[in-house]
């Protein structure tokens, strides 16, 4: 299939950038990038973009497709007093409600908010302990409706029984292999937290991952129960216990990272995983800033997640600055080089995962791609793309026009493509009637 998108500016985060050029398209790889009008191709698909910003669609590090359906949901004697009070009085007790039918109807809803934030690739840690075998499968289908790509999996932990837990390691066998081949999708072995993992449930897992070549998706000194269970139980810090079942390894996800020693970041510098930044989350459960500077600095690699508190990871990229700048009291921490490097990291994870270039405005890169609704009112440049998205957003609301992923139109000029969204919506509203009911 040829499709040509003309009369594009076209940016992207690693110095890309024409004012007026086309992007032309062939079996879901970018062909040629040029200045000017687009040349005829015999066919092809033409895609006005109408001098809107074009860039590579974006990744989402740290997703929760399973909140889709909580917003606004109502909880009684619901009044937290700590992070891990958040997680009993809400999140678990949403996990233990899903059931298949909610677990596909938010993986379709939470896949459309972030088509409709310019997201074509997002990491997403599942759990529903009542409604394990084929879980992720649902969430496969939800998501390819909608046309994004994803890399799932399902969270193990030791909160329920040891039956729950080994159908989690299952589950995370079974989709690994399902997906083995796919460019759209990929697998993780999913783990909970260090705190509600015993050591034999870690061994377990890891040794089930090691086959299958996958690396873990899980959260990391989120609060400050993983450090505190940590050393009074094992008499260690939270990653050098991970470290001991070989989950550091490279291509691994670790949300979070707020409570982290100096000897801890000198492990993850060392052992070469990825720490996930989800300020929003953060700043919503009140457990901190992570020191976010200071380990890029120290060469641990980061990415940007939302933690299913929202879509937008440019909304994210903007809030992680201004979480850094409270932090630590200083207004130039966290400038766009930190910010971009971020960005990248979470193309380059994309990458690793489903085995195509993303992220550029080039050729041979994936088709990925996002027309912006934005007509910019200052100079645009090889420089400026990432604040220009960033300000868009604070001052507009930065929406997608278009999208494609894999070179296929998913959103053509506001509309998506491969579903009724008003209807998918709909069924949104009445699945999470039932869902409240058993939460």
């Amino acid at each position: 299939m040829h499709l040509i998108i003309d009369k594009a500016r076209i940016g992207d985060f690693y110095g890309t950038y024409h004012e007026q050029g086309h992007i032309v398209v062939r079996d879901g790889v970018i062909e040629t990038v040029g200045v000017g009008a687009a040349p005829d191709v015999p066919e092809a698909r033409r895609v006005d973009a109408g001098g809107r910003l074009v860039t590579p669609g974006l990744v989402n590090a740290h997703s929760h497709l399973y909140s889709a359906l909580a917003r606004g949901m109502p909880l009684t004697d619901f009044s937290p007093g700590d992070f891990h009070s958040i997680l009993e009085g809400l999140w678990w007790k949403l996990d233990r409600a899903h059931d298949n039918q909610s677990i596909f109807t938010s993986a379709v809803v939470g896949s459309l908010a972030h088509l409709r934030r310019g997201v074509t690739a997002l990491f997403d840690h599942h759990a529903s302990p009542n409604a394990v075998e084929g879980s992720l499968s649902l969430l496969r289908q939800g998501v390819e409706d909608v046309g994004l790509r994803a890399a799932l999996c399902y969270e193990v932990t030791d909160r329920g029984t040891p039956a729950q837990r080994d159908a989690g390691i299952a589950e995370n066998t079974r989709f690994a292999r399902e997906v083995a081949e796919s460019k759209q999708f990929a697998a993780h072995m999913g783990l909970h937290a260090s705190f509600t993992l015993d050591d034999r449930s870690l061994e377990q897992a890891a040794a089930a991952a090691e086959p299958l070549g996958i690396a873990f998706h899980m959260h990391l000194a989120e609060g400050k129960d993983d450090p505190v269970h940590a050393l009074q139980n094992h008499a260690m810090r939270t990653t050098q216990r991970l470290d001991r079942f070989g989950i550091l390894c490279p291509g691994t996800l670790l949300a979070h990272g707020v409570h982290l020693s100096q000897e801890e970041t000198e492990l993850l510098a060392e052992r070469g995983p990825t720490v996930v930044h989800n300020p929003r989350s953060n700043m919503n459960n009140a457990v901190g800033a992570p020191k976010v500077e200071r380990m890029l600095a120290r060469g641990i690699l980061m990415a940007l997640g939302t933690d299913g508190l929202g879509s937008g990871i440019i909304t994210e990229a903007f809030c992680a600055r201004l979480l850094a700048h409270h932090a630590e009291g200083n207004p130039a921490t966290l400038g766009d080089g930190a910010l971009l490097s971020m960005l990248r990291h979470n193309y380059a994870l994309a990458e690793r995962l489903f085995g195509l270039p993303l992220g550029r405005a080039a050729p041979g890169y994936a088709a990925d791609l996002v027309i912006w609704n934005y007509d910019p009112p200052t100079p645009v440049d090889a420089q400026n793309v990432l604040a220009h998205l960033l300000f868009a957003d604070l001052s507009e609301g930065l929406h997608p026009y278009t999208v494609l992923t894999q070179g296929n139109l998913v959103l053509w000029e506001g509309k998506v493509q491969r579903l009724d969204e008003q209807a998918a919506l709909a069924r949104g509203r009445e699945v999470a009637q039932g869902l409240w009911a058993r939460v």
